[in-house]
């Protein structure tokens, strides 16, 4: 990455313990139950219970899952699996590039961070939250559902059977997706210039995410979103920056620039940035009174040009708000909750937290990282401390040491290190990334 083809991503924005033990004693019984047991009348009676035999699961139907329960309360789990730390509190000093004495290789040159408050963090249910935390959140034919209390998360819920020790999703379109570069042609053959493109990793690791919900569940549109797309400061309430991005007009008005579901502007076959585009200027929950899940504007009203890009806040509830259809009432909770840096067990936990999304569910993991430890992001001596966003797809915890596999959407036009790549898929030890989330600018992983 050099200096003029690439300004700084400012956006916001496992195991060092080794792999868990997967003996599980062979169950009779798995089972699941609702959030509230509630009868095929919809009334919530508790006494309503129903069970389903390992051998079953095939065969059974939605509404026969999520009235199952769990028949014996005191029923150890067999893997001794530990609930994830989502309720870990800060250090005394939180932000730890702010403090020299914790990173004194780290020099921070970027302006002052204050963004504006359109788009304020949901709040999730500490009910929900709970459950999340116990891996007891879990999906079955794309349903969200909640386990019985006694159901050993790290059973696959269709089986019976542990969860394998290496997975992977398949990423042969997921690989493609990578951000339009800052300057160049568009999907019509428009030039432009807008130096936010290069800031945009947020909402390329939304992207694909979300692309897998839409193979889950049939939203969102992922693969077939597409049209002229401009930074959205009317909607933030600033004005146009001067000097800013120079994009097609028409009728002397600016429209922006047109991207779809794939082009190959860039030389190579891009996926998804129509929904790139989508996410960073238009995504809007609807708590926030700003589209975008970038930052396009400060507290005082100055636009930012380029954008800030995503904090991992902004990710997660532009995420839920897409994957649950846009569901005004539930959307906050509809599956992605955040861990922070500063959990004390974050290698323990970033390594379930994965094994349960990606090999349970078949959903990424997006992480809040520092690119200074990102094998596809290093120039030895000038290795950027760059606030950046990545997928995490696929982990082995068999390998020695264990290992994950990400997605990276910022590509060769955005990130020139010699190992980065156009549609390249990075494998990290799993250790490495934890030292990634807990570096100067990363930030935590949402699951």
């Amino acid at each position: 990455m050099t200096a003029s083809r690439s300004p700084r991503r400012r956006w916001f924005a496992v195991g060092a313990a080794a792999a868990l033990l997967l003996a599980l004693a062979g169950a009779a019984m798995v089972v699941v139950s609702p959030r509230a047991n509630t009868s095929p009348t919809g009334s919530t009676d508790p006494t309503v219970e129903a069970t389903i035999s390992a051998s079953s699961w095939a065969t059974a139907t939605p509404t026969d899952i999520a009235l199952a329960t769990a028949s014996d309360p005191a029923s150890p789990l067999g893997s001794g699996f530990q609930p994830i730390d989502m309720f870990a509190t800060p250090p005394e000093v939180s932000i730890r590039s702010s403090n020299p004495s914790l990173h004194p290789e780290f020099h921070p040159t970027d302006r002052p961070f204050s963004p504006s408050n359109a788009r304020p963090a949901p709040a999730q249910s500490v009910d929900w939250l709970t459950l999340k935390a116990a891996g007891r959140v879990a999906l079955v034919d794309g349903r969200m559902i909640t386990l019985g209390p006694t159901v050993d998360p790290l059973l696959m819920p269709a089986t019976g059977q542990p969860v394998p020790a290496s997975s992977s999703l398949d990423l042969s379109w997921t690989r493609w997706v990578v951000e339009p570069p800052g300057y160049g042609v568009d999907g019509k053959g428009n030039r432009y210039s807008n130096l936010s493109y290069w800031n945009l990793c947020g909402s390329g690791a939304s992207t694909v995410a979300l692309y897998y919900w839409q193979q889950l569940t049939g939203r969102p549109n992922v693969t077939g979103t597409a049209g002229y797309f401009l930074d959205p400061y009317a909607a933030e309430g600033v004005p146009w920056p001067s000097p800013g991005p120079a994009l097609p007009a028409s009728g002397g008005k600016l429209v922006g620039t047109y991207w779809s579901g794939s082009d190959s502007v860039s030389g190579f076959t891009a996926h998804g940035r129509g929904f790139v585009m989508y996410m960073a200027m238009e995504s809007q929950p609807p708590i926030w009174s700003a589209t975008g899940i970038s930052v396009w504007a400060t507290a005082d009203g100055t636009p930012y040009y380029p954008t800030w890009g995503s904090s991992l806040d902004e990710i997660q509830g532009g995420v839920n708000w897409e994957l649950s259809g846009h569901d005004p009432n539930a959307w906050a909770d509809s599956w992605y909750g955040t861990v922070n840096s500063w959990d004390p067990t974050l290698a323990r936990d970033l390594q379930v937290a994965v094994m349960l999304d990606v090999g349970r569910e078949g959903v990424p993991v997006v992480a809040a990282v520092d690119t200074f430890d990102l094998p596809n992001w290093q120039k030895g001596a000038s290795t950027p401390h760059l606030r950046h966003a990545v997928s995490i797809v696929g982990y082995d915890n068999t390998a020695k040491p264990p290992t994950f596999s990400y997605l990276d959407s910022c590509g060769r036009s955005c990130n020139g290190a010699g190992g980065n790549q156009n549609g390249g898929i990075y494998v990290i030890p799993q250790s490495q990334m934890v030292t990634a989330i807990q570096d100067a600018v990363g930030i935590g992983f949402t699951w």
